[in-house]
């Protein structure tokens, strides 16, 4: 009888000590695992707050180049205004300069 209490008070430490073992195991795996989640968390946190600025940059780039066609489309019709003048003016002046070269034509042949 002390054999068979001694094999079951010995497979019962064997059982124990698996348990232990397996408990032990499953607690490192659960530290692991929160250790790389905290970390992932991290990563995503500093992830998020880059694409937040990324954003806030496309939205003043977006602004500038708004600007910057409104100021193109002002000087274009600058240019359209000013190359109109400049046709209207030389016609004006050869008209005067005709003008003047006939009158100073007739003058001289008489």
């Amino acid at each position: 009888m002390e054999r068979t209490d001694r094999n079951e008070k010995d497979d019962a430490q064997r059982a124990k000590l698996i348990f232990i073992t397996l408990a032990a195991l499953v607690t490192v795996l659960l530290i692991v695992t929160f250790v790389y989640a905290s970390k992932a968390r991290t990563e995503r946190n500093a992830a998020r707050q880059e694409l937040e600025a990324v954003k806030q940059d496309n939205a003043k780039l977006e602004q500038m180049l708004k600007d910057q066609s409104q100021e193109i489309d002002a000087l274009k019709k600058q240019i359209q205004q000013l190359e109109a003048k400049a046709k209207a003016k030389p016609a004006v002046k050869k008209k005067a300069a005709s003008k003047s070269k006939k009158s100073s034509k007739s003058t001289k042949n008489k």
